[in-house]
Formats: structure tokens, C-alpha cells, sequence
């Protein structure tokens, strides 16, 4: 359930989540590499390179990281709130934002299940929806990046600045 208070900013905790979730998924895509490497080793009957299992295993917790971070942030989301869009902002923008924003928080809970999936119990399709999703993440991010970027060069608002300064109460 949404609190009805109205808000001006984002919060410490949830500007840490967001730049958390940032560094995370960065370095998810970084060091993909080392996972992949395993899996298809492993999924040719050999032995998991040994070279890879520190990158595996980092690969595995950062996954169960943004997990838990983008729980915190959905649940912040429905208990403390956001900021609303600026005022001025036409409606069919404040829609695309929206969709986007709920296409990663939806990603962010999809990928790691998948990845678990794929990897845990060996579920092929898993691994194949894990690296489709991950595509689509990442295009949602541009979208992301780009909406923010737009807001702040072109129409000069102040919403990309709410994920740098926390509200002050």
C-alpha cells in the first residue's frame, strides 16, 4: 500500500539502492564472461574452467544482490513513494517513464530467478530467456539514460538531480 504523503525527492536509502543496483548490474555485464564460460563447459560434459570460478561465484552473489536491492527499492517505492513528475511534463512522457521504470524493476526481479534457474537446475530455456532478458535490460537502461539525460539538457527539469540529492525533510 502507497502512503498518501506527497514527496519532493528520493531518500538516502533509496539513492544508495539505485546507484547499488547501477554498480551491480555494470559489473554483472562485465564479468558475464566467466559464467558463461562454465556453463557452456559444463553444459559439454567437462569440468567448469578453473580459471572462471572466482568470476562464476561473483557472478552468482551480485545476482543475489540486485535481487535484494531491487526488492528494497520496489517495496520503498509502494511504502515511502517517489517524487511526482514535474508538473509541465506531458502525460504521454510521464507514461513512457513510468513503463520503463516498471519494464527494469520487473527485469531486475526476472534475470536473477532465470540465471538461478539455468543455473541450479540445468533448465536450458532458462539460460536462453536469461540472455534475452538481459538484452532487454539493457535497452531499457539506454531508455532510462536517455529520458534522464532529456530531462535534464533539453527540458531542463530537475529530475535526473533527484538521484543525486536526497530529500531533506
Amino acid at each position: 500500500m502507497a502512503i498518501d504523503r506527497k514527496i519532493a525527492g528520493y531518500s538516502r536509502i533509496q539513492i544508495a539502492l539505485h546507484w547499488i543496483v547501477v554498480f551491480l548490474v555494470a559489473f554483472q555485464y562485465l564479468t558475464h564472461k566467466g559464467i558463461e564460460l562454465s556453463w557452456t563447459a559444463l553444459a559439454r560434459g567437462n569440468p567448469a574452467p578453473s580459471d572462471q570460478t572466482v568470476l562464476t561465484y561473483l557472478h552468482i552473489a551480485a545476482g543475489a544482490l540486485v535481487t535484494i536491492a531491487a526488492v528494497a527499492r520496489i517495496y520503498l517505492r509502494f511504502t515511502r513513494g517517489v517524487p511526482p513528475p514535474p508538473q509541465d511534463e506531458p502525460h504521454v512522457m510521464q507514461l513512457i517513464s513510468e513503463l520503463v521504470h516498471r519494464v527494469i524493476y520487473v527485469l531486475l526481479l526476472l534475470l536473477p530467478v532465470s540465471g538461478a534457474a539455468a543455473w541450479f537446475f540445468g533448465i536450458d530455456q532458462a539460460g536462453l530467456v536469461h540472455a534475452l532478458l538481459t538484452n532487454v535490460l539493457l535497452a531499457a537502461i539506454v531508455l532510462h539514460i536517455a529520458g534522464a539525460l532529456f530531462q535534464h539538457l533539453i527540458r531542463r527539469s530537475q529530475v535526473m538531480m533527484r538521484m543525486f540529492r536526497p530529500e531533506r525533510l
